[in-house]
């Protein structure tokens, strides 16, 4: 039964939006609801395809393109797309498989330079594929590429020599030199035959190193397949995820991906590196710290760990940064290079998908040394990390503030001892395969908590300290507070620091009852402080929560906002940290300092390349420049934005409008023509009538003045059969032309009425003998 094509057209629309603003959840949500009304539609199955890939949904991804092959056989897109797919999964023989269907799909459809690319692609993934050098040895020599064709076929005789067919080898070195009678290379072959001297085998083309090196990562994974019931210690656990994460840089920019209905522009390496955080670099130092990455990657998997660090390391002093740079390179030097290892782990922590394996790291590094007390915070640390895991996420936060005064009272004991067990036997609760199911179990045996109170933690199993006091005198505290009876609660607060001084959500307990005693620039000086410290243990996040409440009691400063942007930015939260450009800007604007408002949103926009909606902030921070500029009176300048806005969302008519009518204004009235009739194309074109017909209307609102746009909206109306609007405007515009004595084009213009036929074509009639007489 066929579907809607209204609700289909309608959703595969807001699906190609999602995809532009690279909102890849929501565009396949609507791609899913597009096939809901045609579900083998091929192109809406190619885009959720499409969707899928950027999240990083691999397996479904993989089974929509199966679908799009059944579907279309003949169609090479499928094919390369899954050839794409497990080359991220590390599947190369797979993705080889797959590659080769796609090259003769493409050679079948005489796309000669795609089947190219498509075979040499295979044998970046593997260059002894026989089918593969003798395919473009055809080609080549099809082609007239004599040259690149008697390459080919030495490859394919290398590969019959180690094969053991020396015949076969023989035949086709024979054949190379009749299409270059005399080439040196096909000659030198054919004697290293005839004496039985090895030919070298085929090399792999240079570049293209990401699915090689992602293949290698996914290997170290396979003994852990054969056996579901183990699984992996944090540490390696957190070391596959390192090694995933680098290996994908490795791939080319995700293009293969994009189509013409739905582009997906993606950050590469360039956004990641360290410093100014352009997306353009040098070409020949990203080429560099690619060549490093990989290699280090190769090393890694071949158990060579002290050159995998010294490539990692070089790939560092290119200004290569990553979360995942900074775990793996601690994680290598960890074992024989402490001191070194320990400020690039401090890195790594801060970073929440690798702060649970640093803090491990950092321990057994603490412990080596002796420094027993250290490393049990670290572990403690750690255990907070993981005994968070196991309650529900709306419990997380209060659990790990619970454990604060525990480090804290820990931090002022001084038992190297005691210590030492307390690693120990942390160390054997967390550095365990099957670690996760450890701690449920163990929690299973805390007695469960009172209604409305947060979780017990797992280090109550191991401590008896005074955190239970620390806990007790916050919420007195709180309690104070709600009374109003702020005095008593300060009292509180410093009898509880007198036992728990560096209990940082004390502190901040503090600060809140300053400010509700109206001494705002005190509790300001305390989150300050606070923040500090947090940023100092490594809990960016805290940090960021404490930046947040100092803005909301200082908005108008803004160096702590710039503070809070970098904080942000170094987390990884560009949206988040946007937001706060926005604010900035906003501030300025209302103050009617354009020119400070200018340049945070000149900021702002360079920080969005960073995003993954970059295009959607982009279109909304070039409007506000544009508008900024209007105001100060620079039409050319916001004319240049409002021509970004329109290569960013060509179908939105909002800059359009603004394009015509500045050109207009500028005196440029060609290219306001040439960009309304160009719009209207593509309105037309889309079956949008409606919003072309509004789309000059908006114009004529603007320019009122311009009589003679009201013939372009009279041939909209008479396109779309809206006859008695068409007539409408084009009596305005005959009366028009003759106020200003322009009898010529009114009777022109009176004369396109009649031939509509209106109900009153006699009064047109007579009009018209009227303006032939000179209008009496």
């Amino acid at each position: 039964m066929a579907g809607d094509q209204r609700l289909f057209e309608e959703a595969m629309n807001k699906g190609h939006s999602a995809a532009w603003d690279q909102e890849w959840e929501q565009a396949a949500r609507y791609y899913r609801a597009a096939l809901e009304e045609f579900p083998d539609h091929p192109a809406a199955l190619s885009n959720l395809g499409l969707a899928l890939f950027e999240l990083q949904d691999f397996e479904e991804a993989l089974q929509v393109y199966k679908r799009v092959a059944l579907i279309n056989p003949d169609d090479p897109i499928p094919a390369e797309k899954m050839a794409r797919i497990y080359e991220r999964q590390g599947r190369l023989n797979d993705a080889i498989r797959a590659g080769m269907q796609a090259a003769e799909l493409h050679l079948k459809a005489r796309d000669v330079e795609k089947s190219i690319e498509g075979w040499q692609r295979v044998l970046s993934l593997n260059p002894e594929i026989f089918t593969a050098h003798s395919r473009l040895a055809l080609i080549y020599e099809r082609l007239g590429k004599k040259s690149e064709a008697v390459s080919e076929l030495i490859a394919c005789a290398s590969l019959m020599q180690h094969a053991g067919d020396l015949q076969k080898a023989q035949q086709i070195v024979l054949y190379a030199l009749k299409l270059i009678p005399g080439s040196a290379e096909a000659t030198q072959a054919l004697q290293m035959l005839k004496i039985g001297q090895p030919m070298p085998k085929p090399l792999r083309p240079r570049g293209g190193t990401g699915p090689m090196r992602m293949a290698e990562v996914k290997l170290l994974e396979a003994p852990q397949e054969t056996d579901r019931q183990l699984s992996l210690d944090p540490i390696s656990e957190t070391r596959q995820r390192a090694l995933i994460q680098l290996a994908e840089l490795l791939f080319d920019t995700p293009e293969d991906f994009s189509g013409t209905d739905a582009p997906s522009p993606r950050r590469g390496i360039n956004a990641l590196m360290r410093g100014t955080g352009e997306l353009v670099l040098d070409p020949s130092t990203r080429t560099r710290v690619l060549l490093h990455i990989g290699q280090a990657i190769e090393s890694q998997t071949m158990g060579q760990e002290k050159q995998a660090a010294e490539e990692l390391e070089r790939a560092y002093d290119l200004g290569f940064s990553h979360p995942a740079l900074y775990f793996d390179l601690g994680l290598l030097l960890a074992d024989k290079e402490d001191q070194k290892a320990l400020p690039i782990l401090l890195k790594a922590v801060k970073h929440p998908e690798f702060s649970l394996a640093s803090y491990l790291l950092i321990a057994k590094i603490y412990y080596r040394a002796g420094n027993y007390k250290e490393a049990a915070t670290a572990y403690l640390q750690a255990l907070r990390l993981a005994d968070t895991e196991t309650v529900a996420l709306e419990q997380r936060e209060e659990l790990r503030q619970i454990y604060e005064p525990i480090i804290e009272a820990q931090a002022q004991r001084n038992d190297p001892q005691l210590f030492k067990t307390l690693c120990d036997t942390i160390a054997d609760q967390l550095l365990r395969g099957d670690w996760r199911q450890f701690l449920a179990k163990a929690r299973e045996q805390l007695p469960p908590p009172p209604p409305n109170s947060p979780p017990p933690p797992l280090a109550s199993l191991l401590l008896e300290s005074r955190s239970s006091e620390v806990i007790e005198a916050i919420g007195r505290i709180r309690d104070y507070m709600r009374q109003g009876k702020y005095r008593t609660a300060m009292e509180e607060a410093h009898y509880a620091i007198d036992f728990a001084p560096t209990y940082l959500p004390l502190h901040v307990q503090i600060a809140e009852l300053l400010v509700a005693i109206g001494q705002i620039q005190e509790a300001i000086t305390k989150y300050l402080l606070v923040m500090d410290l947090y940023n100092l243990r490594g809990e960016a996040s805290q940090a960021i929560q404490i930046m947040e409440r100092v803005i909301q009691l200082s908005p108008a400063d803004f160096n702590f906002r710039k503070k809070l942007i970098r904080m942000l930015v170094e987390q990884g939260r560009v949206d988040d940290a946007l937001k706060q450009y926005m604010a900035m800007a906003d501030f300025y604007y209302q103050m009617a300092d354009l020119e400070a408002a200018r340049q945070i949103y000149m900021e702002a926009l360079k920080l969005s390349q960073q995003s993954r909606r970059s295009r959607q902030w982009a279109y909304e921070l070039l409007g506000y420049l544009a508008e900024i500029d209007m105001q100060r009176l620079e039409p050319r300048q916001a004319l240049r934005f409002y021509e970004q806005m329109r290569s960013l969302q060509p179908n939105d008519p909002n800059p359009r409008i603004r394009i015509v009518v500045l050109n207009f204004q500028l005196g440029q009235d060609k290219t306001a023509y040439l960009e309304m009739d160009n719009f209207i194309g593509v309105l037309e074109g889309l079956r949008q009538d409606d919003a072309a017909i509004q789309f000059v209307k908006s114009i004529l609102l603007e320019l009122p003045e311009r009589y003679e746009l009201r013939h372009k909206l009279a041939d909209l109306y008479k396109r779309t059969h809206r006859l008695a609007e068409a007539i409408a405007e084009l009596d305005t515009l005959a009366e028009h032309y003759a106020e200003v004595g322009d009898y010529a084009s009114s009777i022109r213009t009176v004369q396109e009425i009649i031939a509509l036929n209106p109900p009153n074509r006699r009064e047109y009639e007579v009009v018209l003998d009227k303006l032939r007489k000179g209008g009496n």
